[in-house]
């Protein structure tokens, strides 16, 4: 996404050092741990000040146990109102982890395998060059190297149109570069890859991510819809970068659902 909100950074953050002979990971000690600590406090604060983000929450987890956790500045731009360690985000495009955590449990369970072709899941799937759709397999909804312009298609969202719309219009988007030869980031494919799991689960992409990542992580704030969060009460506001300015956006500003429509 070109437009900014709040930069935000939710480090879910596990230190490793090498891996031993058995393959088993060695967790750093105690003292090796406080070290980072203490030099990650002061590289989370440069990097607020190096990209004038307003605030930010962070949380370091090692293994299975959260060992640091803070929040650092305010929630709206030159405002007062200090970011807790409670205070919800729109954390935009960081959602595609999320979208892909899904896709990967599909294969863990035998439903799916990460090199079929997705016409053999979702026989409707079609680009612009027929053999593309043909070969276009499952990792390559995330791998953005489909060919496609960087941010092909996003703007239809802001004229109204819907997922559904957005994935038939795949077909007329006209590649810019060969197949799985350039990088160029997508929003749209990630909506085919919510297709598929939706298709194999029978449930929404909003209700797979919250029964099988929010709810067993006790992420009970966190949630799939724009009106949950404008109605939260410790809640960031929106921003975004105008030239050399940082603008405040309201928590109605007309453009938010496209977020939630991308997810």
């Amino acid at each position: 996404m070109r437009w900014k909100n709040v930069l935000i950074i939710m480090c879910l953050i596990s230190f490793f050092s090498s891996l031993a002979a058995q393959g088993e990971p060695k967790f750093v000690s105690d003292k090796e741990l406080a070290v980072i600590l203490a030099n990650f406090e002061q590289y989370a604060e440069e990097s607020m000040s190096d990209w004038e983000t307003p605030g930010m929450a962070v949380t370091i987890v090692q293994g299975d146990d959260i060992v640091y956790s803070k929040a650092f500045g305010v929630k709206t731009y030159k405002g007062n109102d200090p970011v807790t360690t409670d205070t919800i985000f729109q954390i935009g495009s960081t959602s595609k982890a999320f979208t892909a955590a899904l896709v990967a449990m599909l294969a863990d369970e035998g439903k799916i395998r990460w090199k079929d072709p997705v016409i053999e899941h979702l026989p409707d799937f079609e680009m612009y060059d027929p053999w593309v759709s043909r070969e276009f397999m499952l990792e390559d909804l995330m791998a953005q190297r489909s060919g496609m312009p960087p941010h092909a298609l996003d703007a239809l969202v802001l004229f109204g149109f819907d997922r559904e719309h957005v994935r038939h219009a795949l077909r007329y988007a006209k590649p810019t570069s060969s197949f799985r030869s350039e990088f160029a980031y997508q929003n749209n494919l990630f909506l085919i890859a919510a297709q598929l799991i939706e298709k194999h689960t029978g449930k929404s992409w909003e209700e797979n991510i919250k029964e099988r990542i929010f709810e067993p992580l006790s992420m009970s704030a966190s949630t799939m819809d724009m009106k949950s969060f404008q109605e939260a009460k410790d809640v960031t506001s929106l921003h975004h970068r105008l030239g050399d300015k940082i603008v405040t956006l309201s928590k109605d500003w007309p453009y938010l659902h496209w977020t939630y429509v991308y997810g």
